[in-house]
């Protein structure tokens, strides 16, 4: 009992007991407890513990408490509290059960020792520290402290910010090895190596503006930064304090004013160097116009006349070669070239290059060949444009250079990698040439200038595009045997090829090749690799060696310049002796029409003749006599000359431009196409002649001076309500110049210098922009029965569901756009076929789909079926010309009397509806004033 009693004394002393029934009613409570709260003893026991006004805990987790308590379970706990006074005060509590009998509660023991100084001093620490942290977190600066170890130990807002980390993610991890690891180039930067922690190192502080730190996301940015150390008890570097800043913004002013400053003292040079070389570029085929220009003028000999002419048209060739080398290569020098990377395949750049050089490569009797040893449809990303200029070039130069022999075009594929390569057998390049080849303005040989032509530039704006596309182009040439020039570029999307399997079932499984002359032998090997990626088995047979097979179900007769080789060809067909071998395609260097004049009537009619270079995709065309004959040839076609003078003739279409060679240009290709053509030079005259003339067209230049071509079409669109297509010419290539021309009511934008093939489809499309019920001919041929179904088909609206669909069904989509592109070859509507090559090119890579690919296909869709209408229309028109007895009476009739109407009401629609009874009726462009 008495050591009970020295216990409780001690409590006493020390502590706050307090006795509380289950309820939590004071039993009793000891001095220490009239100390902490002010209030005496007789003023507590018989309350509740809720008198002590308790503020750190609710009333309803005192009730839970106590609930606890009842059932025997102990609590501790911090109790925050008001004195008598109202001043705080603050115990830790320990409330123990009492149990007498098991298991009910009998009372609680209370045991609390004050805490309220620690809180007091607590309070006093936190609110110091919110005082020094108001200033770190007030400075605009990022403020962090690292220790010896490197460790952060602090961050301000102002460094999270910056550096995207809070205090707590950095807390474990060196901030060197977080923050500072980079230089400015993103080289590693060790930590050994930091010049921040070497000079703290030796206790000294650190100043600098070209340190870099590195943000959570990654990003490098350049920093201004003091850094100071901090000391121990022993004056030693114990860690540091940095305060840094983001300089982005300072860094790139001052890399804009560098830049500037190269630039202008760049341009300056450049500007001296080029108006050197032009001075005497531009002057030589320049003072030869002039000369030839002014004899031409002089001489009444009408020969003499012709032949100054087409030297003037060469100097004038040569003259616009050299602007246009030189613009490119202005572009290239600084650095203006824009390098597109979209999705492409590699069977447009060919089929372009074939139809450019081979008529050239006939005219030299060279054999160009076509090496392709991947699939053209293999998926490509990067700027076709730019290759097929590159490809141009080379293959220029590789015909003018050659005499005799060959040019071959070879690309190849290595994993993501195109490999391509032009070669030669002509003159070749010495090694000296070869050092200066690729400087701007210089040839291998002065001589070849006087010679052969050219600027100089083309190589080096070939070289300088070919590394903008991340490759190099390299050159082996040895004199009198031949040049070849290569380069490889990443543009391949897939490692693997698409496969060129599958082919219909017309295409013969096995070809004999018939090798006439040992000069062919490598076009003979290219055209059995070709047929071989196809699954096509060939087999090469030179009759010369008596290698020739006894009998063969499919021959190609590759037959080369030499004449000697063609007369005994011709000598063994005329004998029988090829009869059995079948031979269905003959493959020359020489253009069809001589290839026809050669064999005459000795070979089938049906026989296949391929020009020079050939492609897979003619190729195939040709081994395939259903294929072969279901294409309409384009001379015959929708959009050919043909056609376009029927749709076209005798209609009025107005000329603006204030630029005369621009007008002749224009005049003679509309001319060309029976269309009436009426001049103007100024925006003035163009409006005078639309007030008094009626047009079915209006080409208008944009930027005449004083009227601009945009002030004419908002005057006739907006103010006088004219519904005559404006079309749109001029230089300025952007979308905002496109956007202001249809802005001011014109109907299309046309980029100078467009070509004849763009004016006359935009002119087409436009005057027949309106569309007309078909009336079957009674008489039709097979080309207008093919237009009639092309119409019946694509003319129902499904169609235009369906297209729309592409996104949700594009399996489906796909079919129909695959029967429509054939169909659109076969009645030559070259327009949408071109439109849908561009879809199918792109649809390699879908994410770059867009409403726009679609938009384009309905537009050219619905301007073939505008054009089909009124084809077949004015096929009907042609045959009442020939036959007067074939006129409707009754819809003449009918026309007469709405035309004598308007008359008798003096409604000015008198005038449109003569016209078009001129036309519709009698094929007659009439105007009235």
């Amino acid at each position: 009992m008495n050591a009970m009693l020295l216990q409780r004394q001690a409590m006493d002393k020390h502590g706050m007991v307090v006795t509380m029934d289950v309820k939590g009613k004071i039993l009793s409570a000891n001095e220490k407890c009239s100390e902490l709260s002010g209030f005496a003893e007789h003023e507590i026991v018989g309350k509740y513990i809720t008198a002590f006004d308790i503020t750190n805990i609710s009333n309803s987790d005192i009730s839970a408490i106590f609930s606890a308590l009842a059932l025997g379970n102990i609590w501790q706990g911090e109790v925050h509290s008001l004195r008598k006074t109202g001043e705080p005060w603050f115990v830790f509590a320990t409330v123990v059960p009492v149990v007498k009998k098991a298991p009910l509660v009998d009372h609680l023991i209370v045991i609390a020792t004050d805490i309220s100084q620690q809180k007091r001093l607590e309070k006093s620490l936190s609110e110091g520290r919110a005082f020094y942290r108001s200033i770190t977190d007030s400075i605009g600066e990022g403020v962090y402290a690292v220790n010896a170890e490197g460790k952060t130990q602090f961050l301000n807002p102002a460094a999270s910010r910056l550096l995207g980390w809070t205090l707590e993610e950095l807390q474990d991890r060196r901030f060197h090895d977080t923050v500072h690891y980079q230089k400015g180039d993103g080289t590693l930067l060790k930590r050994e190596q930091c010049p921040v922690n070497l000079t703290i190192r030796d206790g000294k502080s650190y100043t600098s503006y070209e340190d870099f730190f590195t943000d959570k996301r990654g990003r490098l940015f350049p920093i201004s930064i003091v850094a100071v150390p901090l000391l121990n008890n022993e004056g030693k570097p114990d860690g540091h304090v940095g305060v840094f800043n983001d300089i982005s913004s300072q860094k790139a002013i001052e890399h804009k004013l560098q830049k500037a400053y190269d630039e202008a003292q760049s341009a300056n040079k450049a500007k001296t160097d080029f108006l050197a070389t032009m001075s005497h570029e531009i002057r030589t085929p320049m003072n030869a116009i002039i000369g030839l220009t002014h004899l031409a003028l002089e001489t009444q000999d009408n020969d003499q006349r012709q032949q100054y002419l087409e030297k003037v048209q060469k100097s004038s060739n040569a003259l616009l070669e050299l602007m246009n080398s030189i613009l490119d290569f202005s572009k290239v020098e600084a650095n203006k070239i824009d390098i597109l990377d979209e999705p492409f395949t590699l069977t447009k750049t060919i089929d372009k290059l074939a139809q450019v050089f081979q008529v050239k490569a006939q005219q030299k009797q060279l054999q160009l060949l076509f090496d392709i040893r991947c699939s053209t449809k293999i998926r490509c990303s990067g700027d076709s444009e730019k290759i097929y200029q590159v490809l141009l070039n080379l293959l220029s130069n590789a015909i003018k250079f050659t005499e005799t022999g060959h040019v071959l075009l070879k690309i190849d594929k290595r994993g993501n990698e195109l490999g391509f390569s032009v070669s030669d057998t002509g003159m070749g390049i010495s090694d000296t040439g070869k050092t200066k080849l690729f400087n701007a303005f210089e040839q291998a040989d002065a001589s070849i200038s006087r010679k052969f032509g050219g600027t100089g530039l083309g190589l080096a704006i070939c070289k300088r595009l070919v590394e903008l596309m991340g490759g190099e182009l390299t050159i082996e040439s040895k004199v009198n045997e031949g040049t070849n020039f290569a380069f490889s570029l990443p543009i391949c999307i897939e490692d693997t090829e698409p496969s060129d399997s599958l082919l219909p079932v017309s295409i013969p499984s096995e070809v004999l090749c018939i090798q006439t002359h040992k000069s062919v032998e490598q076009g003979c090997q290219i055209l059995c690799q070709t047929l071989q990626r196809f699954n096509i088995h060939c087999l090469i047979a030179d009759p010369n060696e008596n290698l020739l097979p006894k009998q063969a179900d499919f021959s190609i007769v590759f037959l080369p310049v030499d004449e000697s080789s063609w007369k005994s060809f011709l000598r063994h067909v005329q004998f029988g002796e090829y009869h059995e071998l079948n031979c269905n395609v003959l493959i020359s260097p020489f253009s069809k029409e001589e290839v026809q004049k050669r064999i005459g009537t000795s070979l089938s009619k049906n026989i296949r003749i391929i020009e020079l270079p050939f492609t897979e995709g003619e190729l195939i065309s040709a081994l395939s006599p259903l294929h072969a004959s279901t294409n309409k040839k384009t001379s015959e076609g929708l959009e050919s000359k043909k056609w376009r003078t029927k749709r076209l003739l005798n209609k009025r279409v107005l000329v603006v431009d204030d630029d005369l060679i621009s007008v002749e240009i224009s005049q003679q290709i509309l001319k060309d196409l029976g269309v009436n053509v009426v001049t103007a030079m100024t925006g003035e005259l163009a409006l005078a002649l639309c007030k008094s003339n009626t047009f079915d067209a209006i080409l208008l230049d944009c930027h005449l001076p004083g009227i601009t071509g945009y002030d004419i079409a908002e005057t006739l669109t907006h103010k006088e309500g004219c519904y005559t297509p404006i079309i749109a010419l001029s230089a300025d290539e952007t979308n905002e110049a496109s956007e202001k021309a249809l802005s001011a009511g014109m109907c299309h934008h046309l980029v100078k210098p467009a070509t004849a093939d763009e004016i006359v489809h935009t002119i087409d499309i436009h005057i027949h922009a309106g569309y007309m019920e078909i009336t079957p001919p009674s008489e039709t041929d097979a080309f207008i029965a093919s237009l009639l179904s092309f119409y019946d088909t694509y003319s129902q609206r499904s169609v235009m569901s369906n297209l729309l669909n592409i996104f949700h069904e594009p399996t489906h989509t796909s079919q129909l756009l695959t029967e429509l592109l054939a169909d659109a070859q076969r009645i030559g509507a070259t327009t949408l076929e071109r439109c849908l090559h561009r879809f199918m090119e792109a649809k390699q890579r879908p994410d770059t789909i867009n409403a726009k690919h679609i938009s384009d296909i309905s537009f050219e869709l619905d301007a073939t079926l505008r054009l089909i209408a009124h084809t077949i229309d004015k096929s009907e028109v042609g045959n009442e010309c020939n036959e007067a007895s074939d006129v409707d009476n009754t819809s003449l009739r009918s026309s007469l009397e709405k035309v004598k109407n308007a008359l008798e009401a003096y409604d000015a629609k008198a005038l449109e509806l003569i016209t078009a009874l001129a036309a519709r009726h009698f094929g007659l462009g009439i105007h009235i004033r």
